[in-house]
């Protein structure tokens, strides 16, 4: 039995089409839980138009992605439970796939799927667990010293595989299991939360599973394209988190003295790169921006307030 659970954030018209997307794959609308974390535009007035069976939790501000699931779950009875992002959308066959999926690997405790742009284009849909000492790597070099690891698009991938962590877009969890493997940490307030779930279940010997026949299109980060300093300043943090909680006390202070060093070998390298080029590429002096706010940020001693706008609390 299949529920859904939708988190939205001022989704506009994309949040029904999510819900839409899972009605037409089969889920009852009452199995339907939107839970809204404090938006400000019309994007539930649209919802209950076209969905008005759907339950809908609010809360008067951001809680965070990690808090708005949990709500969910507190409130599914279906086993088979969808975690959907407000700009995603499942195309058809995508829950008989992940059905599938659950079938072959029955310690599977997360599944996957297979994430598309809107031209039909693989997005990140897995990724490697995270190691303090990847930070001191270029990404391209890690791909190249281990592919299976760090194979993060999948495109090439014709059948369901285990693999470390699946992205949080779009991702299948067994209520079966939750009693044992917990709800989402709602310490991570945007970013990681589901990469620390999906440890956890490795640490519990769960499986994690992509299913490459699971399709759904995702419109990929769209609150982070408004906010990129801020969006950036809460990756920084749940890095931080999730070293603490997860790899120990060692690794956090080594990621929590190479990160401002880091920040700051970015900031001058692109202001460099911007005067060289007189400041008239705007790309350009947007990087050269964003990595000077995430710089001040560490040499401000991280402080709590600065991140993403409208979080509860702030």
């Amino acid at each position: 039995m299949w529920s859904v659970i939708v988190v939205n954030f001022n989704g506009g018209y994309a949040a029904s089409e999510a819900v839409a997307s899972c009605v037409l794959e089969g889920v009852n609308q009452h199995r339907c839980i939107v839970v809204d974390n404090g938006s400000v535009d019309d994007s539930l007035l649209i919802l209950l138009k076209r969905f008005p069976d759907v339950t809908i939790l609010r809360n008067t501000c951001n809680s965070g992605f990690a808090h708005a699931v949990n709500q969910g779950l507190a409130r599914v009875d279906g086993d088979q439970i969808i975690v959907l992002n407000n700009d995603a959308r499942l195309l058809p066959g995508t829950l008989g796939a992940i059905e599938k999926c659950f079938d072959e690997y029955p310690r599977a405790v997360i599944v996957g799927a297979r994430l598309l742009d809107g031209q039909n284009r693989p997005q990140n849909a897995v990724s490697a667990l995270p190691c303090w000492w990847h930070e001191f790597a270029p990404r391209s070099l890690l791909k190249r010293l281990a592919p299976h690891y760090f194979c993060g698009r999948m495109e090439d991938v014709v059948d369901s595989r285990l693999v470390p962590s699946v992205i949080g877009a779009a991702m299948t969890v067994r209520r079966s299991f939750l009693p044992q493997l917990g709800m989402l940490d709602e310490d991570f307030f945007f970013y990681l939360e589901e990469t620390e779930w999906c440890a956890r279940a490795h640490r519990l010997g769960f499986d994690v599973v992509f299913c490459p026949d699971a399709r759904v299109e995702h419109a990929l980060g769209g609150t982070a394209k408004k906010f990129q300093v801020g969006s950036r300043i809460e990756f920084q943090r749940s890095r931080l988190l999730y070293a603490r909680k997860v790899e120990g006390l060692l690794p956090w202070v080594i990621l929590s003295l190479w990160m401002p060093v880091k920040a700051a070998i970015d900031f001058f390298s692109n202001g460099i790169a911007m005067v060289l080029t007189l400041g008239l590429l705007p790309r350009q002096r947007k990087r050269c921006l964003t990595y000077g706010g995430i710089l001040m940020w560490h040499l401000l001693f991280r402080p709590t307030h600065w991140g993403l706008p409208g979080k509860c609390g702030k």
